[in-house]
């Protein structure tokens, strides 16, 4: 009963962090939630989240959007989740887990010295950050990092990339969850932990979207920031204490 009050409790910090920023959940739960469960089994779960918490909000997030990268990148990680999804079965845990841990960490570092582009990425550039948020979307059902890379150092407004990325993971999520549930790896378990965590996840989402309206843009950026941090110090730890 502990583990799953625990899971629960990590679920709506997850949604807090989604509604706030527009990405926060599968980079939040994923690591947190495999704190206690192997990632393997966190994946499905996640997906299933991220899909329903994603149609909130949907309309408001397309109306926003950066529609010529969003095809891109979407294109992209729809590519490339499958090829992540079949990694996820053959790899152990250990060095997935870092691996993911070493790019968010690699992403922060970029970001927070300063880098910036003096414009959006479009055309093949942007194919090539969907394929990399597809690898990692099947991995550990994170595809946020490399995108997130992209729209924060771009000069685009935070609402244009913030909208861009609900609907890109609403995407990626049905991306993954189809081949996943190909496989059997989608179980009456799995749904009942997602079904189980819903209410939190919305509700923490409703709340962090109230708090993103009252931000300014600089703000967003600094919380993004630090989540990818806290994402990448989480990730690592888990690796080393076992």
């Amino acid at each position: 009963m502990a583990d799953i009050a625990l899971s629960l409790a990590m679920l709506f910090f997850a949604g807090l962090l989604r509604g706030f920023s527009g990405f926060g959940f599968a980079i939040a739960a994923m690591p947190l939630l495999s704190l206690l469960h192997p990632p393997a089994d966190v994946v499905p779960v996640v997906m299933l989240l991220q899909l329903a918490v994603s149609l909130q909000g949907l309309r408001g997030a397309w109306a926003v959007a950066d529609k010529p990268s969003l095809g891109r990148l979407a294109l992209g990680a729809a590519l490339t989740t499958p090829l992540g999804l079949w990694a996820l079965t053959m790899l152990p845990a250990a060095p997935v887990r870092l691996a993911i841990a070493v790019l968010v960490g690699l992403t922060v570092a970029i970001l927070g010295g300063g880098f910036s582009l003096s414009r959006t990425p479009r055309g093949p550039l942007v194919l090539v950050f969907g394929a990399m948020s597809g690898l990692c979307n099947g991995l550990a059902a994170m595809p946020g990092p490399p995108v997130i890379a992209m729209y924060l150092a771009s000069p685009m407004r935070a609402e244009a990339g913030r909208g861009a990325m609900i609907v890109l993971f609403m995407l990626t999520a049905l991306a993954g969850l189809v081949p996943l549930a190909l496989l059997g790896r989608i179980d009456g378990q799995v749904a009942l932990l997602a079904l189980a965590g819903l209410p939190e996840v919305w509700l923490g989402s409703a709340l962090g979207a109230a708090l993103y309206a009252r931000s300014p843009d600089a703000r967003y950026r600094r919380v993004a920031l630090w989540v990818l941090a806290a994402t990448a110090v989480a990730m690592a730890a888990r690796v080393l204490w076992n």
